[in-house]
């Protein structure tokens, strides 16, 4: 999506002012700009008229609703040594099963294949989460067999050790 001139050119990621912001800090050089959210997303197919079904679709995945935790821009980097995501705050079962999946599946495109001579562990705890619906237990084991493939082993925490002995998927 082209939003403020924004394309495949790592400077159109930028602003090329220096000086005050809006928010009273001063810079020099470069500014990062505003990256487009979901909801932008969302906003735009809602415009184009002919992708009403998409757009709604989506409305449960925006800021505000049951599932739009993550309809924000990211501050984080891949390049850091270790990452950490803390979903403590979570205590519906369904969305932190659904948050594990987005960061799993967002660990593995920018976190794993980045640098695929860089070794690299992946840790998934309440694993079991994943173990109380097919497709879930099948996108974990995935993640698995894709890892070892990159060297890239995959632990699994878990409070309920019987879930996994007993899942046909393991």
């Amino acid at each position: 999506m082209q939003k403020d001139g924004i394309t495949d050119d790592i400077n159109s990621l930028f602003e090329k002012k220096g000086g005050k912001l809006d928010n009273g800090q001063y810079v020099v050089g470069k500014v990062p700009k505003k990256m487009p959210t979901l909801t932008d997303f969302q906003k735009k197919l809602e415009e184009r008229g002919n992708c009403d079904e998409l757009a709604k679709l989506l409305i449960p995945f925006l800021r505000g609703n049951s599932l739009g935790i993550f309809d924000c821009e990211s501050t984080i980097t891949s390049d850091a040594e270790i990452l950490n995501f803390d979903m403590s705050e979570i205590k519906d079962e369904f969305t932190k099963l659904y948050a594990s999946f987005v960061i799993l599946t967002w660990v593995w495109q920018k976190f794993v294949l980045k640098n695929k001579e860089k070794k690299k562990i992946i840790v998934c705890d309440e694993a079991w989460l994943f173990l109380k619906y097919q497709e879930s237990a099948e996108f974990l084991v995935n993640v698995a067999r894709r890892g070892r493939k990159y060297n890239v082993p995959l632990f699994i925490g878990s409070q309920f050790i019987d879930e996994f002995l007993s899942c046909e998927e393991r």
